[in-house]
């Protein structure tokens, strides 16, 4: 067989996921964007750089065009994902004496933004979606409850039906953390738009790229506003900036989690691929499970909606820890814990290394969320508060996949997988 060599501008990472995402790189639509806005006469002296008091801003351009993409009333761009994450709470009112649900299974951005917010991060465990388990939710539910975060992790979507029927019974704001799943859809709706706020990562190693950059998405006025007045020092673009407060909540001090002009344009190249990129991945994820034959057990993870995951990584969960260790370890093109790690490194993608929150460390002596005196009870963390969500990462392996990856390469890549697995579980 004719050995079919993958395109030289992408790098097959697989032993991270991280690595696997950061294939899809700036286009050259991108780089023309950024001369874009550095060759544009501006109508006032440097206002092209700046999003506000400026009539051409990529950043309202971008956020225009997001909100029509996704099908959403509002989207607010920032500086990160993390401070989408960050903002969104706020915006939900997590604060002291406030707990915020969260999987053990997510970058632990989604846990530190309930910290920064003043919130309480509560622990839950997921299922074999690798994504948050419902019943765990509801389990852990309490009058003290603002939020749940969920977390479409590795581009798979979650059970988004459940968890906002839950949200809403419960009346708590629900977040979609869409940091690794741009452009994902659950039953046909755009993830991002099942929660009262949606929170994307533009980062160098997303979907969706700009270098750094972020988009909070929400239906609701409300929490646009109070997003919107947090990510930029309580400026307060309101209807009417100067204006007193139409009601309680809207005027209180904040961040800076601008988005530049240079990420607005970037990222107005890059939506416009959004679409193909996550075609391609699906594509190709679609043909490489078709073709390859897993062995004795091993399965594939099932997504909660197969149409709608991103398809950039094929995850696989091994009947034991030892299979997922030796395969992991065998160098043949997988990646997970069982092999050590991301890189032979804690791994801040699963729980049990979060010592910033199971140890309560904080910034100052004081302690504050974890000892503020709002919080009656702080929840009583360990290594082992998830048994099921250690027990399932533990056991699972993620296989890369590329847009640009063709389907010769594909066929070459499942047949080559099927054999090397084969042996190395055996």
């Amino acid at each position: 067989m004719t050995k079919v060599k993958r395109p030289d501008h992408i790098k097959f990472g697989v032993e991270e996921l991280m690595e696997l995402v950061g294939l899809f790189n700036i286009s050259a639509d991108g780089r023309k964007a950024i001369r874009g806005v550095l060759d544009r006469e501006p109508s006032a002296p440097n206002a092209f750089l700046f999003r506000y008091y400026n009539e051409h801003s990529r950043v309202v351009e971008l956020e225009k065009a997001f909100a029509a993409h996704m099908k959403c009333r509002y989207a607010l761009g920032v500086n990160s994902g993390t401070s989408a994450l960050i903002a969104a709470m706020v915006a939900a009112g997590v604060g002291p004496g406030t707990e915020v649900i969260v999987p053990g299974y997510t970058f632990f951005a989604s846990a530190s933004a309930v910290v920064v917010a003043k919130g309480i991060p509560v622990i839950v465990e997921i299922d074999e979606s690798l994504t948050l388990d419902p019943a765990a939710v509801e389990r852990a539910i309490t009058p003290r409850t603002k939020a749940i975060v969920v977390v479409h992790m590795a581009g798979y979507p979650a059970r988004m039906d459940a968890l906002r029927e839950i949200a809403d019974r419960h009346n708590v704001y629900l977040i979609e953390d869409v940091a690794q799943a741009a452009g994902g859809t659950y039953k046909g709706r755009r993830l991002g738009t099942w929660g009262h706020l949606g929170c994307f990562s533009f980062d160098a190693y997303k979907v969706m790229a700009t270098g750094e950059g972020g988009m909070i998405t929400t239906e609701d006025e409300w929490l646009y506003t109070r997003a919107q007045s947090y990510h930029d020092t309580a400026a307060c673009w309101r209807p009417d900036r100067y204006g007193r407060e139409r009601k309680p909540g809207e005027l209180f001090c904040g961040e800076n989690y601008r988005m530049s002009e240079m990420s607005g344009a970037i990222g107005l190249a890059q939506l416009r691929r959004l679409d193909g990129i996550n075609k391609g991945t699906l594509r190709a994820y679609n043909q490489f499970r078709k073709e390859t034959v897993l062995p004795a057990g091993v399965r594939w993870v099932e997504p909660a909606d197969p149409e709608g995951l991103c398809g950039y990584a094929a995850a696989l969960i091994f009947d034991s820890f030892e299979l997922a260790r030796k395969a992991i370890t065998a160098n043949i093109g997988v990646g997970g814990l069982a092999g050590g790690g991301a890189r032979g490194a804690r791994d801040w993608h699963v729980y049990w290394y979060w010592e910033h929150v199971l140890e309560q460390k904080t910034a100052t002596q004081e302690g504050c969320p974890f000892k503020c005196p709002h919080v009656k009870k702080a929840p009583e963390y360990s290594p082992d508060m998830c048994p099921r969500t250690k027990d399932i990462m533990m056991r699972v392996a993620l296989v890369g996949l590329s847009p640009a990856d063709t389907p010769e390469y594909v066929s070459q890549m499942a047949a080559e997988f099927t054999a090397n697995l084969a042996k190395a579980i055996a």
